[in-house]
């Protein structure tokens, strides 16, 4: 088969994918199929990938007199459903808050292209501009959803709602509804898209900050390394973030400089490098210091990732 013959039997595999994501596989492939349609409304039971849909595939039969006509019937890529649970501490501000989110998705989150990044080590630096139009979310209405989630253990039961769309309303309010050590359990009843969850979370120690010391005020020298440590904590990760936003001309652009390290490891670097690309003139600009901890777990076919967050310590900052 001639290269332009391979070409063109790529280029329809790709234009004929579609989905059968219901998770099962029982009654064999299913390329074709008339009851196959968008992600995440598939009636016909099959099986968990995206195969093409097209039955048999019959290649350059016009273009060129080959032995034979290569065929073939549901060719799959990979399922990109997935979950995620994000559930404490919200890192902004200068008071406690609290904050949980779900989210169910067949389709991940596009890129957002006002936004560039990039890493060296353990830290990276984040930069987002308000210019240009967000990303559209390709994802099919509904969402898919496992009714109201309900957590507990907390100091009072969290109830997260499920609005028309499928997607989950998120959680906030002001206060720590689960400081940590503690465990908190998540529950809800299921639906015909995702089964019913009960799972629970570990919520991390509060981290205990060392260095720097003293007041809520903190001036940062952007030409040296800033060290934080902290009492060593039973948190997978701590993360140490800077943020800040800057306004000019009806525009505005974020900045995030982060450096993450083990809980136990009781001490992380923000370097220089990654501190001198800060703007010296900016507004919010905030230090946090928190305890994280990321777990992975399966809720029938779905794969889930949560967040868990616990407090720390927040600075107001002063750039120089």
């Amino acid at each position: 088969m001639r290269p332009q013959t391979i070409a063109i039997l790529l280029s329809v595999a790709v234009a004929g994918c579609a989905s059968t994501v219901d998770g099962t596989a029982a009654r064999g492939p299913d390329g074709g199929l008339l009851t196959d349609v968008l992600p995440g409304l598939n009636p016909d039971g099959l099986d968990p990938f995206r195969p093409v849909e097209a039955g048999v595939i019959r290649v350059d039969a016009a273009i060129a007199p080959d032995a034979g006509e290569p065929t073939f019937a549901d060719a799959a890529v990979f399922d990109q459903r997935y979950g995620t649970f994000y559930i404490g501490s919200n890192s902004g501000g200068s008071e406690d808050t609290t904050y949980v989110s779900a989210t169910f998705r067949y389709l991940p989150y596009p890129d957002d292209l006002r936004c560039g990044q990039r890493s060296a080590g353990a830290w990276d630096l984040s930069v987002c501009t308000s210019a240009g139009a967000a990303p559209v979310d390709p994802h099919p209405r509904t969402f898919p959803n496992a009714g109201p989630l309900t957590l507990t253990g907390g100091l009072d039961d969290v109830s997260v709602r499920v609005q028309g769309s499928g997607q989950y309303i998120p959680y906030f309010e002001q206060g720590a509804q689960f400081p940590g050590p503690r465990t908190v359990r998540v529950r809800a009843p299921g639906t015909r898209d995702i089964p019913a969850i009960d799972l629970s979370f570990a919520v991390p120690p509060t981290v205990v900050v060392t260095a720097p010391a003293g007041a809520a005020e903190l001036t940062i020298d952007r030409s040296r390394d800033l060290v934080v440590e902290w009492v060593p904590n039973a948190a997978r990760e701590v993360w140490v973030v800077l943020s800040m936003t800057v306004s000019a001309d009806g525009e505005s652009r974020s900045y995030r400089a982060a450096v993450q390290a083990y809980g136990d490891a009781g001490r992380a670097v923000l370097p220089s490098r990654a501190l001198a690309e800060l703007p010296v003139l900016g507004r919010s600009v905030s230090l946090t210091v928190l305890p994280y901890n990321v777990s992975t777990a399966r809720v029938g076919a779905w794969p889930l990732t949560t967040t868990v967050v616990g407090q720390g310590r927040r600075y107001a900052v002063t750039l120089r």
